[in-house]
């Protein structure tokens, strides 16, 4: 993807009264209350779909999307969908994954999600805190890349939305995750070239339902705009919502990336000193003999500094921004004794120092 297209405003500066921000703020409010009151019937239900009204467009394993049915709402020239089942990983996971109140968490979030090409930040309402790492309001625009745009068959579409994530509480005390895209307008957000201003709303709420399992429930309603037929708008449509599954890895890369910038800033671990030549999981030897002498046949992982052998060694490709803003993307290497505490390690504590103390990802391009 071009460095400029995540880098450049299309538009001015977006001017926002105190007035325009608070019925922003109003605006997510009452639509992620609403998307929490119907999940909440949902759970009431038994997580039951109404089949008569929803049908069956796609899945990935247990976790479905659904098109709701032309004639259970045939005022309704749209298409909706309705995605339920669960996705892997924690709650916490998913949330530090989908979260990107900023232009520099958006490119990193893209670049394991692939979600969108183009993009930028035009305003920040409600920024995390300590206490809510996860909650953010923000007005972004996007670009999304269709088929055979560059043919001139059709135009690329773009979005001026309002994003709003954060927890909720269910009434038993436990912890829901929600996350909204919602279309707005301003004066200044004028149509660009050679794109179709499109119009869309999703809401969806996680609920942690195991351990490495997070239930999700989220609908939508998408119009792209011209001339774009039925197929390919819920083609898009749903690989956006699908897009949800690869949350909790896009979570999990990042606390490997945030465990990278601890490490390093402290001066490399300081545990038991590492024995040379002897891979840290199997303590097998990291050399071989060969005729022409021994050769070196491992590597290092890069949180404990131990040598790791081929079988052992575990890559990761990590995303890095590089202080001219350029996305980097490389294959770091890890032990499996650090990926496990990665893992187990506080994800809200990550979060906070990502989004709150805003460490900055740029300092570990040299990581890789």
């Amino acid at each position: 993807m071009s460095n400029e297209r995540f880098t450049v405003n299309p538009f001015g500066d977006l001017t926002l009264t105190a007035e325009d921000r608070t019925e922003l703020v109003d605006v997510a409010n009452k639509l992620v209350l609403a998307k929490f009151e119907a999940y909440e019937a949902h759970l009431q239900n038994e997580r039951r779909v109404d089949l008569s009204r929803w049908k069956k467009f796609t899945n990935s394993g247990p976790t479905t999307t659904f098109i709701e049915r032309k004639n259970s709402n045939p005022s309704c020239k749209l298409p909706k969908s309705l995605m339920v089942g669960p996705l892997p990983g924690t709650l916490d996971e998913n949330m530090f994954g989908l979260v990107s109140p900023t232009l520099e968490a958006m490119r990193i979030k893209s670049s394991y999600l692939n979600d969108f090409s183009a993009a930028a930040v035009l305003a920040s309402i409600v920024e995390p805190t300590e206490e809510e790492p996860f909650r953010s309001i923000v007005v972004k625009w996007m670009e999304i890349d269709i088929p055979m745009a560059s043919l001139g068959i059709v135009r690329n579409r773009d979005y001026v939305y309002l994003e709003s994530s954060g927890i909720l509480l269910l009434k038993n005390g436990e912890r829901i995750g929600y996350h909204l895209l919602h279309s707005v307008s301003f004066p200044e957000t004028h149509q660009l070239p050679n794109r179709v201003r499109g119009n869309m709303s999703f809401c969806a709420v996680f609920h942690q339902d195991g351990p490495d399992r997070t239930d999700c429930h989220g609908t939508g309603i998408m119009n792209p705009g011209g001339d774009m037929i039925r197929t390919m708008a819920l083609s898009g449509m749903v690989q956006a919502t699908m897009a949800g599954l690869k949350y909790s890895y896009c979570g999990q890369m990042k606390k490997l990336a945030w465990l990278l910038k601890e490490r390093h800033s402290n001066g490399r671990d300081q545990s038991a000193p590492v024995v040379k030549n002897v891979c840290v999981t199997c303590s097998k030897s990291t050399t071989s003999s060969k005729l022409r002498g021994l050769r070196k046949s491992s590597s290092t992982c890069k949180l404990c500094c131990g040598p790791v052998c081929r079988s052992c060694k575990v890559s990761k490709k990590l995303s890095f921004i590089s202080p001219d803003l350029e996305l980097i993307q490389r294959k770091v290497v890890f032990c499996v004794k650090c990926l496990m505490e990665a893992t187990r390690m506080d994800t809200l504590e990550a979060a906070r120092h990502q989004f709150v103390y805003r460490w900055d990802p740029k300092s570990m391009v040299e990581l890789g």
